[in-house]
């Protein structure tokens, strides 16, 4: 029976939901948080969220250099938007939002390209 601790966790979506959850399990798991933008990694990977759901400290505190100190170690957080970054882990959590269109209808793009990127990586195991 595989454990949680054994696991490799990816969080697809680092906003208000998917950092502060990416940011937990990095305190005691391997996990890599992707996104899509490069302005968002970039501030994330300098240990600062402009949002403030994560304080700078708590997320410099779990931040990984490389995917080697996350995916050989027991946990830390690692900030991406390469696609092979997350091709290791093997629980996907999407924290994309869904936004609506005029008519009130939600838009589920964000969804369908992130459920897209998972598809890519998916390994029978």
């Amino acid at each position: 029976m595989r454990t949680l601790e054994n696991s490799k966790i990816a969080v697809i979506g680092l906003g208000y939901v998917g950092l502060p959850l990416a940011v937990e399990f990095g305190k005691k798991y391997s996990t890599i948080g992707f996104d899509i933008s490069e302005k968002r990694i970039k501030e994330l990977q300098n240990g600062h969220d402009r949002t403030l759901e994560v304080s700078d400290a708590e997320l410099k505190s779990v931040l990984a250099q490389d995917t080697n100190d996350v995916l050989t170690g027991t946990h830390g957080l690692y900030i991406s938007k390469r696609i092979k970054d997350i091709s290791d882990c093997n629980i996907f959590i999407v924290t994309v939002p869904t936004p609506t269109d005029k008519y009130n209808r939600p838009v589920l793009t964000p969804l369908i390209r992130a459920s897209e990127t998972v598809g890519a990586v998916l390994k029978k195991r």
